[in-house]
């Protein structure tokens, strides 16, 4: 062969060899894609703590996270509400958080289960992502089963009751509300972790849930055992203080949590047991819900409470006259509150009365600052003026 033809045939071979190069650097890169697609994202382990109740706070919000993420996408809400569901002599109250998610704290005795799981479903509620059964009063857990057997639910917090209650000769009542509740647990395979002051049970950039109650074992009172809970959306508070106590809230102020709040779900029905002169002064709510039935036989609220927080210049709401009272926070200026009855309360002072006795013996004047006549426009808002502290203080 000539030079010539070995000079043509090499031309001739360049184009096929640069095709096959090409097809073969393309097939490589559509394997490392389907490589990649086809391979399993690595798992990160859940972050631990030395401490039990740091291994709950920070662990369990990222467990469940995954199970609820794909409900929780589908309802958004424009702030916090809250709903303190009317349940006569009794408690039961509804906490619908910014990102859809649900808590319930008690729902009112066994005769008015019933009524919690349709007022539940009227608010389109399919999943109760937190339960919080406060304590064992029957007025407090009797309507949990039928709310437990009716929704799907998340995670169940109540004290750690189980063996006082076996040990104690307590009421009728109150063992057996109990033991519904917990065989209502059971029948759904669910777990009750244990409520206790320092637990975090949900926490976000703008909103954060803590128990602050009770912070010890034993009590001599089992109303004292009641958990109670601090919720904090932005620069607004709201404290429920379920059967809490004189002696479980002078806990709560030695243990030096953040209690300022803007509304206070008064503790006991508003009894003279709760709702010390130093607790309200230091919580300096707006605001106060109590929660009870009408013409209750122990006559809650109490003259002693009302008075209290009549010279704190609180702003009263009660179920037995106002029947179910809605809130509505946006975290910052707004915080609107609404009530069934229409029944309007007296005309807010937004002076804070600083109250110089540390004393908590009881006063037997008192008027309740339910004086208005019906109303049909009802709508309370307020601008808030008060600084919160930017970081809670959930140390039990």
């Amino acid at each position: 062969m000539n030079t010539s033809s070995k000079n043509y045939n090499r031309r001739a071979g360049t184009p096929s060899l640069i095709v096959g190069l090409s097809l073969a650097v393309i097939a490589a890169i559509v394997a490392l894609i389907v490589s990649s697609q086809n391979k399993t994202p690595e798992q990160k382990p859940a972050a631990q703590n030395s401490s039990p109740q740091g291994v709950m706070s920070s662990t369990v919000e990222k467990e469940e996270k995954s199970n609820t993420e794909s409900k929780t996408d589908e309802v958004k809400r424009s702030g916090l509400e809250i709903r303190y569901i009317d349940v006569g002599q009794g408690d039961s109250t509804l906490v619908m958080l910014p990102d859809g998610k649900n808590l319930l704290i008690d729902a009112g005795t066994k005769e008015y289960g019933e009524k919690v799981v349709e007022y539940l479903k009227g608010e389109n509620i399919e999943r109760l992502d937190y339960i919080i059964a406060t304590n064992p009063n029957e007025e407090n857990i009797g309507g949990l089963a039928k709310v437990i057997e009716s929704f799907e639910i998340g995670r169940i917090y109540a004290p750690d009751i189980d063996d006082i209650i076996q040990d104690n000769s307590y009421t009728s009542e109150v063992s057996v509300a109990y033991d519904d509740f917990k065989k209502a647990i059971s029948e759904k395979n669910l777990k009750v972790l244990s409520g206790r002051g320092g637990t975090h049970i949900y926490f976000s950039l703008s909103l954060t849930i803590d128990l602050i109650a009770p912070n010890v074992y034993t009590y001599s009172e089992i109303n004292n055992y009641s958990i109670a809970v601090k919720i904090k959306y932005g620069q607004q508070s709201f404290i429920f203080m379920g059967d809490a106590e004189n002696y479980s809230e002078q806990e709560i102020l030695d243990g030096d949590y953040d209690i300022a709040s803007d509304v206070i779900k008064i503790g006991n029905h508003g009894s003279s047991t709760s709702s010390g002169k130093t607790f309200i002064k230091e919580v300096k709510p707006k605001y106060a819900i109590i929660s009870c039935g009408k013409d209750n036989k122990n006559g809650y609220p109490h003259q002693e409470t009302l008075k209290t927080l009549e010279e704190n210049e609180v702003k009263v709401f009660r179920t037995d006259l106002n029947g179910t009272i809605s809130l509505k926070s946006d975290g910052m200026n707004e915080l609107k509150i609404t009530s069934e009855k229409q029944e309007k309360p007296s005309v807010e002072s937004s002076k804070n009365i600083s109250d110089s006795s540390s004393d908590e013996s009881k006063q037997e004047s008192g008027v309740s600052s339910e004086t208005t006549a019906p109303d049909k426009s009802t709508d309370e808002s307020e601008t808030a003026s008060k600084e919160e502290s930017s970081t809670e203080n959930t140390e039990g």
